[in-house]
């Protein structure tokens, strides 16, 4: 059991400033210096001049994109498509279950390093069978992270063997640490005969996937089906209160009430949409609307203030305003990623407060302004967020990271993970520029 005293403590919802925080893997008492007592067999950890925050949730994450950094792939593209053609969709082409395993592992050390305790993970690879499950053993059996899984159905895979690889983990998985949900790619890279499968199939379970991310996505479904993504996905009773509709960069107003109607959430990723130049989600339209929004980062970058910062500024730019869109909006994000987070794992993250479960970062910072209550989130904003680096990191209760340095013998791994990443890229270099697919879409 370990005690944070002398600590500033903030959720997102009530600051304590010279604080003291006792737990396990929940927390046991929090409250004001002046009414701690010293507990015989407690770690007591001095955090004078440091805030103390719960971990972060990525709201939607590509681990299998790990690899991507450094390799050299031929890449010219005219439009979105042609970015999943001649990227992603290559290298998720020949992931084999030893790549999946160590591109999770190392994508979730960099952004548990940044202090994410729990990743919503959206997968893609050829090799369906036990994906997911090599997925969970990096990030829950052996980082000690929480994870909520689902593999990407598509036309372009086994479309029985991604609908059951789903089923199994969502049917088979439902604690604290790891949940699942059914993931789908896009509406354009699945047919009316795949969307009926998993209708018939999802039995009420919430779904995953990307929609309307770039227009294309739209054009193709009026083109095909004659009708808008969200209303194609509704058509087939996809979408419900547990479903995580990613992206909606284009969506319409149509389009949002029916998200509306359903409870469904939406995921945005803005700094993605920034790097694929294929627009910006209209996250005020969406509050305005009553949509829930939670914010991930799609697997480019490791650093959820990062995304958060990103959200603030882009959404500025596109309401062509400094004020449409404040720290109280971006603040309800946040707390929204946890809420949704917590009805999909049964848990209490995002709350300093007894009972909750202790996933907590202790972040050195020493405000040259005074700082209480009303500007906490302003001080976290502009002097916490530039170069975020958590002193330690806390999930279920164990010290993950201390003193910036990981507390897990990975020194193997890495050199592992360089082998793997070699053999994917030589792998590519072979076969990359003579790749083709099976299916046009």
């Amino acid at each position: 059991m370990y005690a944070l005293i002398h600590a500033n403590i903030y959720d997102y919802k009530q600051y304590i400033e010279d604080g003291y925080i006792v737990f396990d893997q929940k927390i046991k008492k929090v409250g004001k210096m002046d009414d701690y007592q010293k507990r015989k067999g407690v770690i007591e950890i001095n955090c004078f001049n440091k805030l103390i925050i719960p971990g972060f949730v990525s709201g939607h994450t590509h681990l299998y994109s790990t690899f991507a950094r450094g390799a050299s792939l031929a890449f010219n593209p005219k439009n979105f498509l042609d970015i999943l053609k001649q990227m992603w969709w290559k290298i998720d082409h020949f992931l084999d279950l030893d790549m999946i395993y160590y591109s999770a592992l190392m994508g979730g050390i960099d952004q548990l390093m940044n202090g994410t305790t729990t990743l919503i993970d959206h997968h893609a690879s050829f090799v369906v069978k036990d994906s997911l499950k090599m997925i969970k053993k990096a990030l829950v059996e052996d980082l000690g992270l929480r994870a909520i899984l689902a593999f990407e159905t598509s036309d372009r895979f086994d479309v029985s063997e991604a609908i059951k690889e789903n089923m199994n983990f969502i049917s088979n998985n439902h604690s604290e640490d790891t949940s699942g949900l059914f993931g789908m790619h896009a509406s354009l890279s699945l047919s009316d005969d795949s969307l009926n499968q998993i209708k018939d199939s999802l039995n009420g379970f919430g779904i995953h996937i990307h929609v309307a991310e770039s227009q294309m996505d739209e054009d193709e479904c009026l083109k095909n089906y004659q009708m808008r993504v969200v209303e194609r996905l509704d058509k087939y009773h996809l979408i419900n209160d547990k479903s995580l509709l990613v992206h909606c960069t284009h969506i319409n107003e149509d389009e949002m009430d029916i998200i509306k109607e359903r409870k469904a959430t939406i995921a945005i990723n803005p700094t993605s949409n920034l790097n694929n130049a294929v627009g910006i989600s209209n996250i005020k339209r969406f509050m305005d609307k009553g949509i829930r929004v939670i914010i991930g980062n799609d697997g480019l970058t490791p650093s959820q203030p990062f995304e958060y910062m990103n959200t603030l500024y882009l959404t500025h730019l596109k309401n062509e305003s400094p004020t449409a869109f404040g720290l109280d909006d971006l603040k309800q994000l946040i707390i929204n990623t946890y809420e949704y987070t917590n009805e999909q794992l049964s848990t209490q993250l995002g709350k300093i407060e007894e009972n909750a479960n202790a996933d907590l970062l202790v972040v050195p910072y020493k405000p040259y302004t005074p700082m209480d209550e009303t500007n906490v989130f302003g001080h976290m904003f502009y002097g916490i967020f530039p170069g975020f680096k958590p002193e330690k990191v806390f999930a279920k209760g164990q010290l993950l990271v201390d003193q910036f340095t990981l507390n897990y013998a990975h020194k193997e791994d890495i050199e592992e993970a360089n082998r793997q990443s070699m053999k994917l890229w030589n792998i590519l270099k072979k076969e990359g520029k003579n790749f083709g697919f099976k299916n046009e879409f």
